[in-house]
C-alpha cells in the first residue's frame, strides 16, 4: 500500500499537466481557456518540440513532446472543462477525463508501474449521482441567472487550470478539509464547478478565487524563476464557493426516467392472465410529464399528460402462450423525450405452431403446390388435436391424438392471382392456440408463358468472355431501349418476365429499376442462378400480356448476403428505397429536390451539391456485418474535395472525440480516393487503396473485409488496387448507433451526429453485403455495369404459337 501511495504521489503532478517551452534560459507556459488561447512559444532549438514540466516527488521534471501533442493536450483539457460545466455526470464528461489520462500515458508521462485505471479511480466520484439526485436534487432550488459573480454549489465535480496558486500546493489522493485557489490574470484561468445532484454548472474565467470544502482529487501548483505560478486540479468536493469577474452558468435538464417496470425487462414465464403493465416515472427536476405506451403484438395501450413523479399502469388483455411482447414507454418533460422499450415472454402452456408453409403473407406462391405444412410443439408434450380449414375451400382436415412433429394438409384447385386463408386450431385438451395464415398465388413453379397469355419472347445471351469466374446468384444488369417493348408491353412493364429456358422453364427473379413505356427504355436486374465463364449463358425475356399483374420479385432478386441495395433512382424528396428484404431505407437532407435526379452510370442517379446535400440511413443490425463488401459508383465534380467520407457507416471515434467511420469510401489528405475501416475503440484506422480524384469520370469502387484473414482489399473499376493484411483488428468497431450516410458525413472533432462534410459528386448503385466478394465477381460486375451492351446481347423477337 505504501508503495502505491508513493507512486500516486510521484504522478499527481502529471495528472494535472502544464506544458512549457524552453527558450534560452527562460520558461514560458500556456493554458487554453474557452475564451482565448495564450500564445504558445515553440522551441526552435529542439526541432519544434515542447518541454513538458511537472512535479515528480516534489522536484520539477521535464520531458520533450511534439508541438502537435502539446496542442492536443490543451484541447483535451479545455474540452473537459466545458463538458464538466454542461453535464458533470454525463458519459461525455467521464470519457473526456479518461481520454486525458490515457493520452498522458501514451506520451509516457505516467510512471510505468501505475496503470491508467489506478489514476482514473482517483477522479471518480466518491458518491452516487443517482442517490444525490434522489435525496438532494429537489431541495436545491434553481439559481438566478442574475447571480453573475458568485456561486455556492453542493456535491460538486470540479476541473480547473490557470495562473495563480492553489493551497495546499500538492493534492494527494486523500480527502482534504479545505482547498483554495486563486487566478490572478484576465483570460488566464478556466475553472468549472458543477453540482452532480442538479446538473447546474458554472465556468469561471480569468481572475477568480475559490474554496472547496471536503475536496478529493489530484492537482498541484508550481513556478519557475521568471514565470508566473501555475495551478491545476481535478476532483470533487462536498461544497464549493467561487467568486469571479467572468462567470457563465449552465443548467442541465434531467430527462425523465422510466423505472420499476412490471413485468421486469426480459422477464420470462409471465402468466397469460396478466392484466396490466406497471412502471414508475421519475424526473429529478420535478417537471410535469406526458407519456404514451404501446405494445407489440398489440395487447393494449395507454397515455396521459401533465403527470408527476409516481407509479402508473395500463390495462392489457389477450396474451398468448409462449409469446414475446415488446412494450414501449415514451415520456417527455417538455424538453427531453425518452423512449424505452421492454420485453417479456409469457409462460409456454399452450401448443405452439411453427414454420408454416407457405409463410404468412407470402406472394407468388406457385398455384400448383399440393399441400400446406406446419410444425406443432406442446410444452408439456401432451397429445394434441388440430383442425385446418381454408377459404376459399381448397382442403381441410381434423386430426386427433398427435404429438410434437410436422404435419401436412393436402390442397388442390387453386387459381392464379387469388388470396387464400387457412385457419389452424390446436388444443392439448386444456389450452388452445388459434392461427390464421394467408398467401397469394402466382403462376406454377414451372410453366410455359405462352400458355398463360404471353405473346412474345427474346433470347438474352451473356458473353462468357466478360465473366471472370463461374458465379451463382449473380444479378445481371440489363440496359436496353426496345421498340418492341414500347408497342407491345404494358406501359408500366408489369408483364416483363424472365425465364431460364423455353418450353416449361423456371421463372427468374427480377427487379425493374426503371422502365419508360413511351420509349421502351428498360433498366432491370435479373438474378441468374448460375453464370458460366466458359460457355455463354442464355435466358429469355417474355412480354405482351395485358392481363397479368407485376411479375417482379424485388427482394428475391438479391440474396440474403445483400444487406442493402440503393439504386438511387428515385425522387430524393421521397424515401430512398433499399431493394433488399432488410428495408434499410434512407432520407435525403439539405436542399435536395427532384432536379438532383439525373441520368448516371446505371439509369438515374442522385447528384449532391457539396453544400448541404446528403442521405442518411438509420442504424440497423443488418448494417453491422463482421465480413463485408461495400460497393459504389462515384463521380466527383470538384478537383480537391475535403478529407472525409462520401459513403460511410458512421461511428463516434473514442480517442479523438471525432466522428469517424466503421467502413467507408472517402478522400484522404493527399486528395486520393480510398476505402477505410475503423477497427476498435482506439481509432486503429486502416486505409486501403489509393486512387486519384478525376472530375466527371465515373469510378466503380469496391471495398472488402474478411474477418478470418484480417484482410482489407480495395478494387477500382474491377481491378485490384490495394491489399492490407493484416488489418489492425479482426473485428469492425460498431461503437454507436450512428447512421449510414451518402454524399456527406460527420468528420473531425466533436461527438455530435451533425453532418459537417459535404461532397459535390454523383453517386449511383451503392450496396452492402455481409461477405467479401471474390475478385471474379467484382470484375464481372464491373464488366456488366460499365458496358451492358457488350456484356450481353438481345436476340430477335419470337412470337408465341
Amino acid at each position: 500500500m505504501k508503495k502505491f501511495q508513493m507512486n500516486i504521489f510521484l504522478t499527481v503532478g502529471v495528472v494535472m499537466l502544464f506544458l512549457v517551452s524552453s527558450i534560452g534560459s527562460e520558461v514560458a507556459g500556456f493554458i487554453q481557456t474557452a475564451r482565448q488561447d495564450s500564445a504558445i512559444k515553440k522551441n526552435n532549438s529542439t526541432n519544434n518540440e515542447v518541454m513538458v514540466s511537472c512535479i515528480a516527488g516534489g522536484i520539477p521534471t521535464k520531458k520533450q513532446i511534439s508541438f502537435e501533442s502539446c496542442q492536443c493536450l490543451q484541447q483535451l483539457f479545455s474540452a473537459l472543462i466545458e463538458a464538466n460545466a454542461h453535464n458533470p455526470c454525463g458519459e461525455n464528461t467521464r470519457v473526456q477525463k479518461v481520454r486525458f489520462i490515457e493520452m498522458l500515458a501514451d506520451l509516457g508521462l505516467i510512471a510505468h508501474d501505475i496503470s491508467v485505471e489506478e489514476i482514473c479511480s482517483l477522479i471518480e466520484p466518491p458518491w452516487s449521482h443517482d442517490v444525490l439526485s434522489r435525496r438532494w436534487g429537489h431541495l436545491m432550488p434553481p439559481r438566478s441567472l442574475d447571480d453573475e459573480n458568485n456561486a455556492t454549489l453542493l456535491f460538486c465535480s470540479m476541473a480547473g487550470t490557470g495562473w495563480g496558486f492553489v493551497i495546499p500546493p500538492f493534492l494527494l489522493p486523500r480527502p482534504r478539509l479545505l482547498m483554495q485557489w486563486r487566478g490572478f490574470y484576465p483570460d488566464s484561468s478556466a475553472v468549472s464547478v458543477a453540482e452532480m445532484a442538479t446538473g447546474r454548472g458554472v465556468i469561471a474565467r480569468g481572475t477568480q478565487v475559490g474554496t472547496a470544502f471536503g475536496f478529493i482529487g489530484v492537482g498541484f501548483a508550481f513556478a519557475f524563476p521568471g514565470a508566473p505560478a501555475q495551478f491545476g486540479f481535478l476532483g470533487y468536493s462536498l461544497l464549493t464557493k467561487l467568486q469571479g469577474a467572468d462567470m457563465t452558468w449552465y443548467y442541465a435538464n434531467f430527462p425523465p426516467l422510466v423505472m420499476e417496470m412490471s413485468p421486469e425487462d426480459g422477464a420470462v414465464e409471465v402468466p397469460v392472465s396478466l392484466s396490466e403493465l406497471q412502471f414508475t416515472l421519475k424526473d429529478y427536476d420535478w417537471d410535469k410529464m406526458t407519456y404514451n405506451v404501446v405494445t407489440s403484438p398489440d395487447i393494449g395501450a395507454g397515455a396521459d399528460s401533465n403527470v408527476g413523479n409516481g407509479a402508473y399502469s395500463i390495462p392489457v388483455s389477450g396474451l398468448e402462450s409462449g409469446t414475446t411482447y415488446i412494450w414501449t414507454v415514451t415520456v417527455s418533460d417538455g424538453t427531453d423525450t425518452v423512449e424505452n422499450s421492454f420485453t417479456f415472454t409469457t409462460e409456454a402452456v399452450a401448443p405452439v405452431v411453427l414454420s408454416p408453409i407457405p409463410a404468412n403473407g407470402e406472394k407468388n406462391v406457385p398455384m400448383d403446390i399440393t399441400q400446406l405444412q406446419f410444425t406443432l410443439k406442446d410444452p408439456q408434450s401432451d397429445a394434441m388435436d388440430y383442425t385446418v380449414e381454408t377459404s376459399p375451400n381448397i382442403g381441410s382436415v381434423h386430426v386427433t391424438g398427435v404429438h410434437d412433429g410436422t404435419y401436412t394438409v393436402p390442397i388442390n384447385g387453386m387459381t392464379y392471382g387469388a388470396t387464400y386463408r387457412w385457419y389452424l386450431n390446436v388444443t392439448d385438451g386444456v389450452h388452445w392456440t388459434r392461427k390464421i395464415f394467408s398467401f397469394e398465388t402466382g403462376y406454377p413453379s414451372q410453366f410455359d408463358p405462352f400458355e398463360f397469355g404471353w405473346q412474345y419472347r427474346k433470347q438474352i445471351t451473356v458473353d462468357h468472355t466478360k465473366v471472370a469466374s463461374d458465379l451463382t446468384d449473380f444479378p445481371v444488369f440489363i440496359s436496353i431501349s426496345d421498340s418492341d417493348l414500347q408497342t407491345k408491353a404494358q406501359t408500366d412493364g408489369d408483364d416483363i418476365l424472365f425465364m431460364d429456358g423455353i418450353g416449361i422453364p423456371q421463372q427468374l427473379n427480377h427487379e425493374i429499376e426503371q422502365y419508360d413505356g413511351t420509349t421502351g427504355e428498360l433498366f432491370a436486374w435479373v438474378n441468374i442462378p448460375n453464370i458460366s465463364s466458359t460457355v455463354d449463358t442464355t435466358f429469355y425475356m417474355y412480354y405482351g400480356n395485358s392481363e397479368c399483374s407485376s411479375q417482379q420479385h424485388v427482394e428475391d432478386t438479391w440474396n440474403s448476403n445483400f444487406k442493402a441495395v440503393w439504386h438511387l433512382q428515385g425522387n430524393p424528396t421521397q424515401t430512398i428505397q433499399d431493394s433488399t428484404r432488410y428495408e434499410n431505407d434512407g432520407t435525403a437532407y439539405g436542399s435536395m429536390s427532384s432536379s438532383d435526379l439525373v441520368y448516371g452510370k446505371i439509369g438515374k442517379c442522385l447528384e449532391f451539391d457539396g453544400v448541404n446535400d446528403y442521405i442518411s440511413v438509420p442504424d440497423s443490425s443488418s448494417l453491422k456485418p463482421t465480413d463485408l463488401t461495400l460497393i459504389a459508383w462515384y463521380n466527383p465534380a470538384e478537383e480537391t474535395p475535403l478529407p472525409g467520407y462520401f459513403v460511410a457507416k458512421q461511428c463516434h471515434d473514442y480517442w479523438g472525440n471525432s466522428a469517424g467511420q466503421t467502413y467507408s469510401f472517402g478522400i484522404n489528405g493527399n486528395n486520393l480516393i480510398h476505402g477505410g475501416f475503423e477497427a476498435n475503440t482506439y481509432e486503429q484506422v486502416d486505409s486501403v487503396g489509393s486512387y486519384p480524384v478525376i472530375n466527371n469520370i465515373w469510378s466503380h469502387l469496391t471495398l472488402t473485409f474478411n474477418k478470418a484473414t484480417q484482410e482489407g482489399i480495395c478494387y477500382v473499376n474491377g481491378v485490384l488496387n490495394d491489399v492490407k493484411n493484416p488489418c489492425d483488428s479482426s473485428v469492425l468497431w460498431y461503437s454507436d448507433p450512428w447512421d449510414f450516410t451518402m454524399g456527406g458525413s460527420r468528420f473531425g472533432t466533436g461527438s455530435s451526429h451533425v453532418i459537417n462534410r459535404f461532397y459535390n459528386c454523383g453517386l449511383d448503385e451503392i450496396r452492402l453485403l455481409n461477405t467479401p466478394l471474390s475478385e471474379g465477381w467484382i470484375s464481372t460486375e464491373f464488366n456488366n455495369q460499365n458496358n451492358p451492351s457488350s456484356f450481353l446481347s438481345i436476340g430477335p423477337e419470337v412470337p408465341g404459337p
